[in-house]
């Protein structure tokens, strides 16, 4: 006994000396990944609501690839829509969003979230027509993936949202990138004004396109579904 405690305390004294040494961890980081859009665009607008309209425009492309290292993938849009929400008695036109899937992959209306999981990369681009800061934006997805039984404060997703430091305006856009790393494990990039956000982990894309594709948390994200799901 007294043999292993003088063990010990030779040990941390060469801790405290620097001879020896604990190697730190680090997180991955992320190999950068850009969306290019291209096509004849159709556009959303803000209007249709009465005193909160703005008519700002947002165009939306047909097709998209993106890159990321050596790798492509060719995406479709899958449909597009403007998400809308009451607040207080007023509904007010927040965001234009539009998704993009595998170009050989043809969207299952009836089950959709099953198409999203397929799709080897998934892109969700949303337009902002307000001013919202990153709290605002990450309580909202939150609360959406809460209402499909995603567990937010699973490790992979509580570090991803924990690193929401950027705030849009009108006309910024928040990408949502989503890939399938293999082993059911997914990656998800968000490219936000100035920031770059990225997490890992088993069916993460899937689990945040729940927001958009699974159980409508409000009457705005019941209709954005719809239009989602419906190509132009």
């Amino acid at each position: 006994m007294k043999k292993n405690l003088k063990e010990l305390d030779v040990l941390q004294n060469l801790m405290l000396l620097g001879l020896i040494f604990v190697t730190p961890v680090f997180s991955e980081s992320p190999v950068p990944v850009s969306v290019d859009y291209s096509g004849t665009p159709l556009e959303l607008s803000d209007s249709g609501k009465g005193l909160s309209d703005t008519g700002r425009k947002v165009q939306v492309f047909p097709t998209a690839v993106v890159t990321q290292g050596k790798n492509k993938w060719a995406l479709k849009l899958s449909g597009a829509g403007v998400r809308w929400k009451t607040v207080a008695v007023i509904d007010v036109n927040v965001y234009a969003a539009a998704n993009y899937l595998d170009t050989q992959l043809k969207m299952d209306p009836a089950q959709p979230l099953k198409s999203i999981a397929a799709s080897k990369a998934k892109v969700m681009q949303l337009t902002f027509f307000r001013s919202l800061t990153a709290k605002e934006i990450g309580e909202a997805l939150k609360s959406a993936l809460e209402k499909n039984g995603v567990n937010v404060k699973a490790p992979h997703l509580n570090q991803f949202f924990g690193q929401f430091e950027f705030s849009v305006s009108p006309g910024e856009t928040l990408t949502l990138i989503g890939l399938n790393t293999g082993k059911d494990e997914e990656e998800v990039i968000a490219l936000a004004p100035s920031q770059m956000i990225h997490g890992k982990g088993k069916g993460m894309a899937t689990d945040i396109w729940k927001g958009y594709f699974g159980v409508p948390n409000d009457s705005g994200l019941e209709d954005l579904k719809k239009k989602l799901l419906s190509a132009p």
